[in-house]
């Protein structure tokens, strides 16, 4: 619970900062790769079935190709 509550602070707060004009650019630039980080680890967890699939073809294939 306690690191929901803490990952629901952060969020709002990048969020703040990247709407607030007066911040400094460095933190701008910190929240703008935060966001994206998250919006790629959201991407991978919702993609996460076919990944596996892919990478279960993948060493399939490559096992295959050892044993010959």
């Amino acid at each position: 619970m306690f690191f929901r509550i803490l990952s629901l602070l952060i969020a709002v707060g990048v969020i703040a900062l990247i709407v607030t004009p007066d911040a400094p650019d460095s933190l701008r630039w910190m929240a703008w790769m935060y966001l994206l980080v998250m919006c790629g680890i959201g991407m991978i967890a919702m993609n996460g079935p076919r990944i596996h699939q892919w990478l279960e073809e993948k060493e399939a294939a490559l096992k295959s190709r050892l044993k010959r």
